[in-house]
Formats: C-alpha cells, structure tokens, sequence
C-alpha cells in the first residue's frame, strides 16, 4: 500500500508549540520555497533542455541522411526515387512538410506524387521567420524543428532538402513529467507545513534543527532526480530514474524511467533510419561512407588496396514502368540478397577484415555498391564483377512472373584511383556510366579520360533546361516536296541547339543523352509548341495547306501526361486538320503498343496524322500497321544510302509497294542526287526529303522558298 509524505510525517509536527511553530513554519517556509522551487526549476530545465538537444540531433541526422541517399537522384531529376525516399520518411517520423528546392529557391519536390508545388519559389511555402538558404540551418519553432539541409554534388550544392519534423509525444511527456514534478513539489511543501505546525512544542532550537533534517531528508528524491536529468542531458544512457519508494516519488520515477525508454526507442529507430536503407535493409550511403572511410585507413596501414564497385541494374525503370514501383521493390530486394549471398560465398575465399553485411549498400534506386578490401589482383576483383554480372542476370520470379534485368558494374581501386570516400565512389560511378554505354552486363575499371566524357554528357543534360529559358534552342526546317510536281508540300521540324560557349551541338550529340532524362519531355513539347506557333502565324498564311512534320521522341510515349499535353497544344492552338504530322519510331510505339493505339488515336481525333519514321529499321514484325492508326511512312535514309553502292533498291521498293497497298503515303529521307530521286519517284514514291532539294534551315529560309514555285523540274 503506497502511504503519503504528508500522512506519515504529520503525527510527528503535531506537538509543536503554537508560537514556536508559527516562527519555525514562516522561516521554514521561506527558506524551503525557494529551495524547492530552484531545484524542481533546475530538474526541469536540464529534462527540456537534454531531450530538445536529443531531438534536434536526431532531426539533423535524419535530414542529413535523407540529404546524401538524395544526391544522386535529384541529381539525375529521378522523382520515382525521390518520392520513395521521402516516403520512408513520412512512415517513420511525424513529418510536417518535406521540400527539395534548387539553388534558384524553386522547389522541384514537395514529397507528394502529384507535385503540387513544383515551380514554386520556396518562400511561399515556409513558415514566417524562416530563411531561403543553401546553408546548414536547424531552427525549433513551437512544436516543429525545421532543418535546411544542402545537397552536394562534390563540392557544389545544387539543391536543398528542408523537412519539419514534430515530435509532439516526446515534448507531451516532458510537459507531463514537468507538471508532475512541481505537483509533487508543492505536496513536498504541504507536508513541511503540517509537519512544522506539528512539533510547536518543541523548543525553538530542537524545531528549527528538526524542520531542517526532515526537509534535507524528504528533499533528497527530487535532488537524486535533478542530478539524473543532469546526467542524462550530458549523455550519460545508463541512468536509471526507478526509486526504490512506494510513494509519490516512486510514481515519478517510474514515470520519468517509462519516458526515457521511450525517447531511447525512438533514438534507435531513427539510428536505423539514418544508416539502414528501408526497403532492403541493407546499410545506405551513409553507413557505406564512414565504414569505407574506415576500410580506406586499415588499407593505407597494412598497404593493401580496396576495390569499390558501383553496381547499376539495367532496364530496371521498364519494369518499374511496366509492373509497377511494388513488383520493382521486391525485384530490389531480391537483388539486394543475391548480392549478399555473393558475399558471403565470397568470403570462404577471401579473407575479409569485417563482417559481409558492411561490405555491400544500397545508394537508392537500383544503385548498390560493394567494397572489396585484401583483393590480391584486378583479375580477381574481375572474377567477382562477372559474378555480379551473372547472378542478377538470371530472371526474377515475382507474382508468379519473370522479369529480367542485367548489371552494368564500374570499379575504382585504393589507391591507385584515388584516396578519398568522395573521389572513390564518383570514380567508380562514372566507370559504371562507361560500361552501361558499352553495351550493358559489362564491368569497367575507371580510366582517366572517362571523366572528361561523363562531365561533357552531364554538361549537356544540365544545360538544355536552361538553353529552353533562355532562347538557346532554335527551329530549322527542311522541305518535303511531291516528287510529282515539286511543290513544296511540307517540311520537318528539326531542333538545333546553339551554346553559347561551346557553339552548335549537333541533335544526335544531346538528344539521346536528354531522352535519359525528365527533361526529353518539356523539350518534346518545347518542339511541337515553337513549330505549331510557326505554322500557324507564318507558314498556313502562305500555304494553307501545308504540312508541318515534328518527332515525337520514344521516351515520352511512357511518360502518362504527354496524351493530355499533346492533345492540348493541338486543340490550343486549333490547326486545321492533317496540317500537323507527328512522327514516331517503330520501336518507340511497339514497346506497349496497346497503350500506344490509345494514345495515337486520341491525337488522330484532334486533327494530327500518324507517321513512322525511320521505317524499316525497327521490329521486322508489319503486323502493328493493322492495329495502330498510321497515315504514312518515312524511308529511312541509310537505305536511300545504300543505293550509291549498289544496295538498298530492294529494300525500297518493298517498303513503297507496301504502303501503296495499304492505302499509306511514304516520305523518302536523304535524297541527295538525282539518280536516288528518279529511283524513287519511279518506284512510286510520293515524297521526298534531302540535300537535293534544301538543308535545314531557319523559317525565314523556308518562307522565302514557299513563294518559288517549285524546288525542281519534275521529271
């Protein structure tokens, strides 16, 4: 039975003298209030003060961890990796908001898959009193701790994570445990005073020496609790709150033990958070840093070499796109444990300095990296990389069905390629880069002059969202004329980019490495906007009829807005029917061409024709003419070349027999003389596009041709 402080001690004040006890009780008072209260002030200052320094270390820890697992794929604009990592957030902590914003303060990630605010200047969105920085910056305001945290790419910050994170409970149990203790504090004084008013019989020396023992003696439990929160707060883990008591005091220590282990479950979660990848459970980019920067220094001691390899599955955003981001998770896990049981096969051969489950991470989408320290050789190190190689090769049963990927695996070496954490894994990357290029399931060893090409591609991809804004790229046209009569019946929209310091760049130079990229969007809009703009306001007011052709990139195709948005611009600016040709590839419209036959007929009912290009060199299969909505196609000029060396004619006038049997109209690309063109026009071709008519050129070059005639003498 728990007994009360003021039960057990009010008997013994009871025989205080009247007069003495109202001298000692006022003293008493005095002197014990402002100790009292000093001390429960102090316990609570130091509890507030230990558990607000905890959370805002764990706040920081979380948002610098989310900060390094987000670099590559905000780096590479990946919003599918960036949206599971920020979700893996959400499902851990009480998360108020999570922003990504560039060095422009324009926010390209708000956490939401709808991307609300994307485009949005981040000072619209924070909290009064909150900077727009690219530095550190961890400030508490009420229940929220808001943190900035940058995103590097080496050295140079290209963007901001800034997330607000409450942590509600852990400041409801201090305001809980706080109020317990002043509560117990003014019981503690209650008591003091029944007990003074108690011993008024007692001499005026004997009760002032008594009232000061009792108080000393009931006053030691909150000095022991005092003096563990101080403990606490300087990071003392084992402290212990328990007190051996059946009464008030006990109750709150029992209290204040229940909050500390919930505080340090709390901790350990989010520890496994700041180190642990949350869907393979494998250590990420954060635990793979500081324990590679140990093995850098057990190498450098003991003179050995340590090989890093970035591992990289190839195809995996079709299935991603295809199956969906579940069926992707648990291909990725699945990968994750054939890697480790690599490893682990691996180290009855080589003897490791660490456990296997230190030696392998996940960065984030489908990027693991493995560190393999007391190689004897590249030949060895090579072995491993083919085994990498073969063992994610064989297809993945998931659902009840397959799914196949590769491995493109680059290798930097210790010390040989460099001596950092940072020049390691970068290395490493770009090896990776040159051996997915190579031709995929393919490892390389970093090489020097790998590094010049990456930054020229990254150069590119970084450079053609800016070369958008800032009048950068330019429409050229080149006509398509009737081989019949040789009007101009039409022309190509074809993009050229004009750099301002490293002049023209060829389209075949950045457009493949730009369809790698969420940008081949925008910029496929960017095309089709600028040329109906032409056309309308231009073109159709010298020729009303005329037919302006634009390609419509493959990658796209799998984007699921670009229907809407193409559809829009046509309906916007209201084109005349079969006055807009849009041109895809073969291949691009056979990789779902359910999907596709939706997609084009939608387009088709707005007014624009369908036409393939580069017809001839994609699926050998004809069959998807019947099932997608075509209007023509485009022969493509390797066959046009061949013809100068004797080859090719065959090719050409199967294609243009074909069409003319179904109904299709067929545009020859390249012709370049005027044997090809006779060539053509005597097999039935319709229309002709090359050298021999006109370049590429800038529209005033086009409208002047529109006001000849023709652009030859038909033959």
């Amino acid at each position: 039975m728990k007994h009360s402080i003021a039960t057990r001690y009010g008997i013994l004040l009871a025989a205080m003298t009247a007069l003495v006890g109202c001298c000692v009780l006022l003293v008493n008072i005095f002197y014990l209030e402002r100790y009292a209260h000093a001390a429960i002030e102090e316990g609570q200052h130091h509890l507030t003060d230990a558990v607000e320094k905890q959370l805002i270390r764990d706040a920081q820890l979380v948002a610098e961890s989310l900060a390094n697992n987000l670099d590559t794929a905000v780096y590479g604009s990946d919003f599918s990796s960036i949206q599971e990592q920020l979700e893996a957030l959400s499902r851990n902590t009480n998360v108020a908001y999570t922003y990504i914003y560039n060095t422009s303060g324009t926010v390209i990630h708000d956490g939401s898959a709808e991307l609300h605010n994307y485009g949005r200047h981040i000072s619209e969105l924070l909290p009064p009193g909150l900077p727009v920085t690219l530095e550190p910056d961890t400030r508490k305001i009420g229940q929220y701790i808001h943190i900035a945290q940058p995103i590097h790419s080496g050295e140079t910050t290209f963007a901001v994570l800034r997330i607000a994170i409450t942590y509600t409970e852990a400041e409801e149990d201090i305001r809980e445990m706080s109020a317990d203790l002043a509560l117990q504090g003014k019981e503690l004084r209650n008591s003091i005073v029944i007990t003074s008013l108690s011993i008024i019989i007692l001499l005026l020396a004997a009760a002032m020496a008594l009232v000061f023992f009792l108080s000393q003696h009931l006053l030691a439990p909150i000095r022991q609790l005092v003096d563990h929160c101080r403990r606490y707060a300087a990071g003392e883990s084992q402290i212990h709150f328990k007190l051996e008591r059946n009464d008030e005091f006990g109750l709150l220590g029992d209290a204040l033990e229940e909050m500390k282990d919930s505080i340090n479950r709390s901790r350990s979660q989010v520890e496994r958070l700041a180190y642990h990848d949350a869907l393979t459970q494998l250590p990420n980019r954060r635990m793979f840093n500081e324990e590679l920067n140990k093995m850098l220094s057990w190498a450098d001691r003991h003179n050995n070499q340590v090989a890093v390899l970035f591992i990289d599955l190839d195809h995996f955003k079709q299935v991603n796109d295809v199956a969906g981001h579940e069926v992707g998770d648990k291909l990725l896990i699945q990968a994750g444990n054939r890697l480790t049981n690599l490893l682990v096969t691996e180290a009855e051969n080589i003897d490791f300095p660490v456990p296997e489950s230190l030696l392998l991470a996940r960065l984030g989408g489908d990027e693991f990296v493995m560190m393999l320290p007391n190689c004897k050789d590249r030949q060895q190190i090579s072995r491993i990389a083919t085994r990498i190689a073969d063992v994610l090769d064989h297809s993945f049963t998931i659902e009840d069905r397959r799914y196949t990927v590769s491995a493109s695996v680059g290798i930097t070496l210790f010390p040989e390629h460099g001596r950092s954490v940072t020049e390691l894994l970068k290395q490493a990357d770009i090896a990776m880069y040159a051996a997915k290029h190579s031709g995929r399931k393919r490892h390389r060893f970093f090489e020097p002059q790998m590094n010049n090409e990456v930054i020229s591609k990254m150069l590119i991809q970084q450079g053609v969202r800016d070369a958008m804004h800032k009048g950068e790229l330019k429409l050229a046209y080149q006509p398509i004329v009737d081989m019949e009569n040789g009007d101009i019946v039409g022309a190509e929209a074809l993009i050229r980019w004009e750099h301002p310091e490293r002049g023209p760049i060829a389209p075949d130079t950045f457009i493949p490495l730009i369809e790698k990229t969420d940008q081949i969007m925008p910029l496929t809009l960017w095309t089709l906007e600028h040329a109906c703009l032409d056309l309308i306001q231009q073109i159709m007011p010298r020729r009303d009829r005329f037919k302006l052709s634009v390609n419509i990139s493959g990658a796209v195709l799998r984007e699921p807005a670009i229907q809407d948005a193409i559809h829009n611009i046509i309906q916007r600016h209201r084109l005349p029917k079969h006055t807009l040709h849009l041109e895809l590839t073969e291949t691009s419209m056979m990789e779902n061409i359910q999907s596709c036959a939706d997609t084009l007929r939608d387009w088709k009912k707005v007014g624009a024709d369908i036409w393939i290009d580069d017809f001839g060199t994609g699926y050998s299969s004809l069959s998807y003419l019947h099932s997608l909505p075509i209007d023509g196609l485009k022969i493509d000029r390797s066959f046009i070349a061949e013809m100068n060396r004797g080859q090719g004619d065959q090719v050409i006038e199967t294609i243009i027999t074909l069409a003319n049997s179904m109904g299709l109209k067929t545009v020859s690309e390249g012709i370049e003389t005027e044997s090809q063109q006779h060539f053509v026009h005597s097999r039935g071709g319709h229309y002709a596009q090359g050298y021999l008519y006109a370049k590429p050129a800038p529209l005033k070059q086009l409208l002047k041709l529109l006001d000849k005639e023709t652009l030859y003498e038909p033959l």
